[in-house]
């Protein structure tokens, strides 16, 4: 059996406590990172998550957002 340090959070709970966490530090900008260490999850999947919602049409802007 595989061990994380991270508990196994459904993708759309992480998504929308991405999105919580950006509302609640706004106008301030957040790294990738410190998403990352609030979240409790890697860089790669906030990078990833943050990709998905602005696919999805969500309005997230930022050096990384592309």
């Amino acid at each position: 059996m595989l061990t994380s340090p991270h508990p196994v959070v459904p993708r759309v709970e992480r998504r929308h406590r991405l999105i919580e966490e950006l509302r609640a530090t706004a106008p301030r900008k957040l790294t990738a990172r410190s998403l990352a260490e609030r979240t409790g999850v890697s860089t790669r999947t906030v990078e990833r998550d943050l990709a998905a919602l602005q696919a999805a049409g969500v309005p997230i802007t930022g050096p990384a957002a592309r």
